[in-house]
């Protein structure tokens, strides 16, 4: 543990891949639309457990959610699923692992979601729904998985996008529209929002959006790539505690990230320790 005065630090957003999959990245392409657009170039950065527990020793975080991608090949899903569990088998109190599926697999989705529950998944993510063929307000296709997850009760995660700005890859349509439809369908899951929910908290003051907003959470994942430091206390003015601090490691390096939050707070150890206190409740 970090022993930081804030209390420990939870990063709700890092991504991990056996080493396989860094050696065969043009294989992995090939097989996986999800992994083409996010991997298919030599510098996209992948990371293994032991790399992250690295990073996590010199950036004083104490826990990380590990999630995969939104998978598009089934046993591509399953690999990557095998090696957040075991890596979380071999690290109980580093890792708190999540698992990956297609909602458009339909009963396969499902039952490998069972199977990585039964192993410890704590949820379902990360989702990817413009690479993975679906919208997310397509609240019949995705009842089957949400219902399971309440069952189980696991966390969904989702990428966001922001309907305006520079384009990235990775960059889509789950805007805040289709955020909101999503919570409106499903408002007994628990639900995290990647990258600020795409500016989704925001509209937090009209009435209506604050009402939907009140059981899902918004995580940091990417800030310094797309908001200016001052994102986080405005946030935090709107939602509290239910923005909760993630990297997105090993895009960002977790250091990175807790500079990013040192130079509006002050002190990014003690911001993010704050910022994990929701995020302790939620997923531990």
């Amino acid at each position: 543990m970090s022993g930081n005065s804030g209390g420990p630090i939870i990063d709700s957003h890092t991504h991990i891949l056996p080493d396989s999959f860094r050696r065969d990245r043009d294989t992995y392409a090939r097989r996986d639309r999800t992994f083409s657009k996010l991997f298919a170039s030599p510098k996209a950065k992948i990371a293994t457990g032991d790399e992250l527990i690295e990073s996590m020793d010199g950036a004083g975080v104490d826990r990380c959610v590990t999630l995969g991608y939104g998978w598009t090949d089934l046993s591509v899903a399953g690999e990557s699923n095998d090696y957040l569990l075991e890596q979380a088998e071999e690290h109980p109190n580093r890792f708190i692992p999540f698992c990956s599926v297609n909602p458009t697999w339909g009963d396969d989705a499902l039952n490998e979601i069972r199977r990585c529950a039964g192993r410890g998944a704590r949820g379902v993510g990360e989702l990817h729904p413009d690479s993975q063929g679906y919208q997310l307000s397509n609240a019949e296709l995705l009842a089957p998985m949400m219902a399971l997850a309440r069952e189980l009760d696991l966390v969904v995660l989702t990428h966001s996008s922001e309907p305006v700005g520079h384009q990235y890859p990775g960059k889509g349509s789950a805007t805040p529209s289709e955020l909101e439809a999503f919570l409106v369908a499903f408002p007994e899951n628990k639900i995290v929002f990647a990258h600020f929910g795409g500016g989704l908290p925001f509209y937090a003051l009209m009435p209506e959006v604050k009402d939907a907003l009140k059981n899902c959470y918004f995580d940091t994942a990417a800030a310094p790539y797309l908001y200016d430091p001052e994102i986080y206390t405005k946030l935090i003015d709107l939602i509290g505690p239910r923005l909760i601090f993630g990297s997105d490691f090993p895009l960002i390096a977790q250091k990175r990230a807790l500079e990013h939050l040192r130079a509006e707070a002050g002190t990014g150890i003690e911001m993010a320790a704050s910022m994990s206190r929701g995020a302790t409740q939620l997923f531990t």
